[in-house]
C-alpha cells in the first residue's frame, strides 16, 4: 500500500480484505472529522468577542428602576383592594368625572345665552337705528315741506310787500 495525500483518496485494491478497506474509509472520514474541528476551532479563536460591559450596565440600571417602579405599583392600596372596593373608587372617579362635566355644559350654556342675548340687542339696535333713520327721512322732508309752505305763506308775501315800497 502506498499512502498518498490527505486530500487525495486511495484507489481500493482488487483483491484487498473488505474489513481492511472499510478501516481505511473509516480512517479518511476521521482524518476529514479532524481537519474540520481544527478549522473551527481556528475560526472560533479569531472570533472577536465585543465588550458588553456597557450595554450590560444599561440593561442593569434599567432593570433596576423598572424594579423600582414596580415595586412602587405593587405598594398601591387599590392592588389589594376587593372588588367591591373597586366598583365604589370607579363610582367616586366616575362621579367627579360627571361633575365636572355638568359644569362645563352649565358654563357653555350660560356663555351661549350670553351670546343670544348680545346678538338679540344687536338687531334690535340696528331696528332702532332703522326707525330712527326713517324718522329722520321723514322729518326731513316734513321740515322741507314745511319750508316751503312757510315760504309760500308768510315769507314771499313780505318780501313782495318789502320790494313794493
Amino acid at each position: 500500500m502506498t499512502e498518498t495525500t490527505t486530500t487525495e483518496t486511495k484507489e481500493p485494491e482488487t483483491n484487498a480484505d473488505p474489513a481492511s478497506l472499510a478501516f481505511e474509509a473509516l480512517r479518511e472520514e476521521v482524518a476529514l472529522v479532524r481537519r474540520a474541528v481544527a478549522g473551527l476551532a481556528a475560526e472560533r479563536a479569531s472570533i472577536e468577542i465585543p465588550d458588553y460591559s456597557e450595554t450590560l450596565a444599561h440593561v442593569a440600571r434599567a432593570s433596576a428602576a423598572a424594579v423600582s417602579r414596580l415595586r412602587t405599583i405593587a405598594e398601591l392600596p387599590i392592588l389589594n383592594a376587593s372588588v367591591q372596593e373597586w366598583a365604589g373608587a370607579i363610582d367616586r372617579t366616575s362621579e367627579w368625572t360627571r361633575s365636572a362635566d355638568r359644569t362645563a355644559l352649565a358654563a357653555i350654556q350660560t356663555q351661549l345665552r350670553q351670546a343670544a342675548q348680545d346678538v338679540a340687542r344687536s338687531l334690535e339696535s340696528a331696528r332702532a337705528a332703522e326707525a330712527q333713520r326713517q324718522w329722520l327721512y321723514w322729518a326731513f322732508i316734513g321740515g322741507v315741506f314745511a319750508g316751503m309752505v312757510f315760504e309760500g305763506l308768510v315769507v314771499a308775501p313780505v318780501i313782495r310787500a318789502i320790494l313794493r315800497l
